[in-house]
């Protein structure tokens, strides 16, 4: 009986912490209130990110905000939207400013002064924890694979 529930235990304990991981570090990506844009694709969220594409459909300046290197929201938001480990992005705009082709988003220190700078600024995208209450002053966008 104990090599069967040793068993189970084996095989079952691998896939239960795979999903506690995936479930609780996602992020949830945010503009002002009054942004129209209501779901983007990856590549679009993650070209914000890097500089790439720098204006909204109206043509006004996005205005993405990262969080410091450290925090699990920016290495999980690196992983899913960027599809890149966070040392890769760090080396993209290591190379972005020596080269004279742009300088790396404004960074904030956690997922209330993202929240904070995104409602002070109209064209701020930006993004936080899974789990962090937004309330109803950010939009929450859905993002498209």
């Amino acid at each position: 009986m104990k090599k069967v529930f040793f068993l189970i235990l084996l095989f079952w304990a691998p896939l239960i912490a795979t999903f506690i991981e995936a479930g609780s570090a996602s992020v949830k990506i945010i503009v002002h209130p009054s942004n129209p844009v209501s779901m983007l694709k990856k590549t679009q969220v993650s070209n914000f990110f890097l500089k790439k594409n720098t204006s909204w459909e109206s043509g006004r300046k996005v205005l993405p905000v990262d969080q410091s290197e450290s925090s699990p929201a920016r290495i999980r938001f690196t992983e899913e939207i960027h599809g890149k480990e966070i040392h890769s992005v760090i080396s993209y705009w290591q190379k972005q400013i020596f080269s004279g082709r742009g300088v790396p988003p404004v960074e904030k220190n956690s997922d209330r002064e993202v929240i904070s700078y995104v409602l002070e600024n109209p064209d701020a995208i930006g993004y936080v924890s899974e789990g962090t209450s937004v309330g109803d002053g950010v939009k929450v966008l859905k993002v498209l694979d």
